[in-house]
């Protein structure tokens, strides 16, 4: 019955029913990073303000996408 009601409003209910989480590298194939994770239909990334707090990804070809931090530049 919701989802009559979000359609004659013209709203439209696009969640995913079987998500997972995915990065991608240009337009190579999606590669997975979690799905469901402790059964919560959300991904949380939390990366820390220390020097070692990091989150890498990696395609399998020697390509890699990283996320740091780091401490501010001056300009």
């Amino acid at each position: 019955m919701a989802n009559k009601k979000l359609k004659s409003l013209g709203i439209v209910d696009n969640r995913i029913k079987n998500v997972e989480w995915v990065f991608q590298f240009n337009d190579d194939e999606p590669l997975m990073i979690v799905n469901y994770p402790n059964g919560n239909r959300q991904l949380r990334i939390t990366i820390g303000d220390t020097t070692n707090s990091n989150l890498m990804f990696f395609d399998g070809k020697g390509n890699s996408f990283k996320i740091f931090a780091r401490e501010k530049r001056k300009k």
